[in-house]
């Protein structure tokens, strides 16, 4: 069975009876591109992540675009499933037209800060939808907000990393590690307030890293705005020294975008207990972080910073305990969470989707 699933070409191939590939819209913007028209060519290709930008490269009928879509319908007018899992590059119009056959699946990943950017105005063309979060916002669950919006069949897809190394869960796997606190995460939004306080009480037992603009110096920078700073230089991890730093942690922290209980389930939250480390992690709206992992036996959630602080420092002192949920953590991560086993039940779901 052909399959596109967008956009993730590490799954590409033959994957139980079904056989994936993509289409990177990248290489018709950037390839062969002038240097002094490159900046240009990289703003039309952000375009794609927005609806408004979509249908701005659609009317205008940008070249690269259209070449893009061509190659796209080319590919894919005899798949049998159409999955746009990270965001949708093609309009609308298009896909209701030129690609009848597919059954097509879009997916929700960055809400509630998405949903009316690039999520709604694409929906009427889909035949159902995934999503990332089980909590839409303090009122809706995900599935239900997407019944009001018109959707009939949609799935919970978790967000789980590709792949991983096999990690043995020995006694010494969980108790031998000299971190105290990881965080690992580019620093949007409200991010580095909460930042700010957690490393003022930390100190050198919070380690934290990512892919911060201005080179890992933007918490200095912030201080022109007004904002608290975060006086430290923050350096990228390759995927090797991210996997080895969350194998020295005791504790991964997360945090979602949303200042208030919202949203929950980013990659972080699986990448975490993987590695055997104990997840902390804020709560979300509805209590649905409770639908990913048990609280207090398999992850332990907080309420706000301060919160985070003191069981930050309760499980430190105490290991024993922090183990037992690092381990039951890492069971249900394997058992449930695993990336073969989550692709397969998607593309079982929306193979069964009555057009």
């Amino acid at each position: 069975m052909r399959v596109c699933y967008f956009h993730a070409p590490a799954v590409a191939g033959a994957f139980h009876g079904y056989e994936l590939s993509t289409l990177d819209p990248a290489p018709y913007f950037l390839r062969s591109v002038p240097r002094l028209r490159r900046r240009s060519a990289k703003l039309r290709l952000r375009a794609l992540f927005s609806a408004k930008g979509v249908d701005t490269l659609y009317r205008e009928r940008d070249p690269a675009y259209m070449r893009f879509v061509r190659d796209f319908i080319d590919s894919y007018r005899d798949a049998r499933l159409v999955i746009l899992a990270t965001y949708n590059p093609i309009h609308p119009d298009i896909l209701h037209r030129e690609l009848p056959l597919p059954t097509k699946i879009l997916g929700f990943i960055d809400d509630p800060y998405s949903t009316y950017e690039r999520g709604i105005p694409y929906l009427w063309a889909f035949d159902g939808a995934c999503y990332i979060s089980p909590s839409y916002d303090e009122n809706r669950l995900f599935a239900d907000a997407l019944r009001e919006w018109g959707c009939r069949d949609a799935t919970w897809l978790p967000l789980v990393p590709e792949p991983l190394p096999h990690f043995e869960p020995t006694d010494d796997f969980f108790a031998t590690r000299d971190v105290d606190v990881v965080y690992v995460g580019k620093a949007y939004g409200n991010k580095i307030n909460r930042l700010v306080q957690l490393k003022r009480r930390l100190g050198g037992r919070l380690r934290v890293h990512g892919r911060w603009a201005l080179g890992g110096h933007v918490g200095w920078v912030r201080g022109l705005l007004g904002k608290p700073i975060y006086p430290y230089h923050v350096l990228p991890l390759s995927d090797a020294e991210r996997c080895n730093l969350y194998l020295r942690a005791k504790i991964g922290i997360d945090m979602h975008m949303s200042n208030t209980p919202t949203e929950t389930g980013n990659m972080r939250m699986y990448e975490v207990p993987a590695h055997g480390a104990m997840l902390l992690c804020d709560k979300a709206a509805l209590s649905a972080h409770a639908l990913i992992f048990k609280p207090d036996i398999e992850a332990v959630f907080y309420d706000d910073i301060a919160d985070a602080i003191r069981k930050i420092d309760y499980y430190v002192a105490h290991p024993t305990e922090r183990i037992a949920i690092a381990r039951a953590g890492f069971e249900r991560r394997r058992r449930d969470y695993d990336f073969e086993r989550v692709l397969k039940g998607l593309l079982d779901w929306a193979s069964g989707i009555r057009r």
